[in-house]
């Protein structure tokens, strides 16, 4: 419930100041501290780092911020992995089912859509580079509704870890002392501890150990500042072969004055890589060739050097240096990736849940009896790619297997065609099933074959419905024949017989008839005549091939009605 004034309006939440801000004069300077940075040795980036983990670390964590600036590969694959973490979907999970429950999820969830976390996820990842990373909280601070409003990032140079346990963060302050909570320990100087309510402190090391000697800079530190001296070595030599030398000459002859216009001259042309000598002199100009002077050590020493960065930042060079390979290579590149993503997600949602949703709720609605909180998940759910979906719907649609098309439209991102919208593709009709044909009885080799139905495929038409028909005396006689034929394929035999003896008496008849006029021709002429006069008597084999068709029909016929009624 909100407080009142004496006229009964709420009173505005009081704004709350900086408590880890910068200190005009004090150890908490908006400027870094100068340091030796230009002309920095091996030794002397040794002594950083044994300073830093016997609890005195400003310097190092302003030559952290420095390597970050110098090193661009350093930036750049450090940038994406953040930027990868950063940029996962989040989303919230009640505790429970209950009415309560679900109301604190909203809670949580109306906080996340403010974007808010979204926006400073990056730089609480600074903690993969130096070990951890603190955010000031400035809260919303209204009766039964408390949510972070802003996170503002405060730099790891005005904290420091206790030398003492190696886990806890000071905030530097000059007026303060501090003790760790640890058996024997002793007061630390210049140290104040830090308000859980307004500190987000992130921690992630990149290795097992404590937080005093975390931070993925120690491991390329050293890596980096090789680098720089390869790359200020590769300038040299970029000066001295890549420019041509000017030589000028002059002989005995010359006066002071003419040596110095030739001096001037030379010098004139790009830059001061140029020489005078006499006439009668030599100068000879070695180019290196190979070895140890060649032109492209310096680059081959520093992209060996990157590669080395980016498998200590990314676990892998393949997303990072182009080189041939394999497509399985690059496969595998990005699956070790993708885990060094899932392990930083994870990371950050912890500390999230911990240090900020477990507040906002304790605040807002009191703890919970139950101990359970709503959570927010970072990172990209588990899913099938697009791909794959698509290919088994396309292979095993055919066998039965279904998929929604709410679910397929929103792998892909899209909505559904509303009606009238005007849309692209079609959709493809289920294939109807088809009626068997039926193939008559065929006759072969003195066996015969039933009527039956073939398999219907998608060539075959689909038949017109044939309009009924009344049973006649054909094809009864049709229907008898073809079932006793079917039991005794002797019946269709000797029917054939029977129609080739009546066939063949006909056709006696009408060779008899030819054959007595050719015996009475006395030629060509007459034969014809005779032929054209004669009256052959057909009758009786049109009867004969009559009746052979139309048994043939009774039979198929027959075979028909029989299958249909058996259907």
């Amino acid at each position: 419930m909100a407080l009142l004034d004496q006229h009964g309006q709420p009173l505005p939440p009081r704004p709350q100041k900086p408590d880890m801000g910068a200190s005009v004069i004090g150890s908490r300077p908006a400027l870094a501290d100068p340091i030796a940075t230009l002309g920095l040795d091996p030794a002397q980036l040794g002594m950083l780092m044994r300073s830093a983990a016997e609890g005195n670390s400003r310097d190092w964590q302003v030559f952290c911020e420095m390597i970050e600036e110098r090193d661009l590969h350093y930036l750049g694959v450090l940038g994406t992995r953040k930027r990868a973490v950063s940029q996962l979907p989040m989303v919230v999970e009640d505790a429970g089912p209950s009415r309560a429950q679900r109301k604190q999820g909203d809670f949580v969830r109306q906080w996340l859509d403010k974007g808010i976390l979204q926006r400073s996820a990056f730089d609480v990842l600074d903690a993969i580079a130096k070990g951890f990373s603190v955010h000031e909280i400035f809260w919303h601070t209204e009766a039964g509704n408390y949510w972070p409003e802003r996170l503002v990032y405060r730099p790891q140079r005005w904290f420091e870890v206790s030398y003492q346990d190696g886990e806890t963060i000071w905030l530097r302050d000059d007026a303060s002392q501090s003790t760790p909570d640890i058996e024997g320990a002793v007061a630390e100087a210049t140290m104040r501890p830090l308000d859980p309510m307004r500190a987000l402190v992130h921690r992630h090391p990149s290795w097992s150990g404590l937080t005093l000697r975390s931070g993925l800079t120690r491991a390329v530190a050293f890596n980096s500042l090789f680098k720089l001296f390869s790359n200020r070595d590769w300038g040299l030599f970029v000066q001295a072969y890549g420019v041509p030398t000017r030589i000028g000459k002059f002989d005995a002859s010359a006066t002071e004055n003419d040596r110095q216009t030739l001096w001037q001259a030379v010098r004139d042309i790009t830059g001061a890589g140029a020489c005078m000598i006499p006439a009668q002199m030599q100068l000879e100009i070695i180019e290196p060739k190979n070895g140890a002077g060649s032109n492209d050590t310096h680059e081959r020493r520093i992209k060996w050097l990157d590669e080395q960065t980016s498998k200590a930042v990314l676990g892998q060079t393949g997303t990072t240096d182009a080189r041939q390979g394999t497509h399985a290579a690059a496969s595998t590149h990005r699956l070790v990736q993708e885990d060094i993503e899932r392990s930083d997600a994870m990371m950050l949602a912890h500390t999230v849940n911990t240090q900020l949703v477990r507040l906002m709720i304790d605040a807002s609605f009191g703890p919970p009896a139950d101990g359970l909180y709503p959570t927010i998940t970072i990172g990209r759910p588990d899913e099938v790619p697009v791909e794959t979906l698509i290919d088994a719907a396309q292979k095993l649609g055919p066998q039965g297997f279904k998929v929604a098309a709410p679910d397929l439209y929103a792998r892909l991102n899209l909505e559904p065609p509303a009606e009238g919208d005007e849309t692209v593709g079609i959709a493809v009709p289920p294939q109807p099933a088809l009626p068997a044909k039926v193939t008559p009885p065929q006759q072969q080799n003195g066996q015969a074959t039933p009527s039956h139905f073939p398999t219907p495929t998608s060539h075959d038409e689909e038949p017109q419905e044939a309009p009924p028909t009344k049973t006649t005396l054909h094809s009864a006689v049709g229907q008898l024949v073809n079932r006793y034929a079917s039991q005794s394929p002797q019946i269709i035999a000797a029917l054939t017989d029977n129609l080739a003896r009546e066939a063949s008496a006909g056709l006696g008849a009408m060779t008899e008839a030819v054959r007595a006029e050719m015996e009475h021709a006395t030629s060509l002429e007459d034969l014809k005549d005779r032929l054209e006069k004669l009256n052959l008597p057909d009758d009786q084999f049109a009867t004969a091939m009559a009746q052979a068709m139309q048994l043939s029909e009774l039979a198929g016929e027959a075979a028909m009605l029989d299958e249909m009624r058996r259907g």
